[in-house]
């Protein structure tokens, strides 16, 4: 069963999003900050991590930086408020917010079934 790991400090968004991926018999698990997320990523090794939480720009990175070192083949999608996060090679998807949480939903449901994504749109 694929796996992911919701590190988010709204407690509603990530209960929504755990509803709405276990329909998809996705296994959820849940953290609210960096260092319990760490752990329980260590323990567990998620598919994918999703980040939309209230920390500094450099702790996350950090945060990416020992997740990529310490625990393999995970795959990190983040939340953000900037494209600085650009300058991360930790990070594997950025989606800078605002985001409705339906799109974001399908965007990950898409990532986890390894679909490929056109983040450009189309020109006509």
């Amino acid at each position: 069963m694929n796996s992911i790991l919701l590190v988010f400090d709204d407690y509603k968004e990530a209960n929504f999003f755990e509803a709405n991926l276990a329909e998809n018999k996705i296994n959820v698990l849940k953290s609210s900050n960096l260092e319990e997320a760490l752990a329980l990523a260590k323990k567990t090794v998620p598919e994918m991590i999703v980040i939309n939480i209230l920390y500094s720009e450099n702790e996350i990175v950090e945060f990416c930086k020992k997740i990529k070192t310490e625990v393999k083949n995970t795959s990190i999608l983040s939340l953000a408020d900037s494209e600085n996060y650009y300058s991360s090679p930790y990070i594997n998807h950025l989606i800078i917010k605002p985001i409705r949480p339906k799109l974001l939903l399908s965007i990950i449901r898409s990532l986890m079934n390894h679909e490929m994504i056109n983040w450009y749109p189309s020109i006509v």
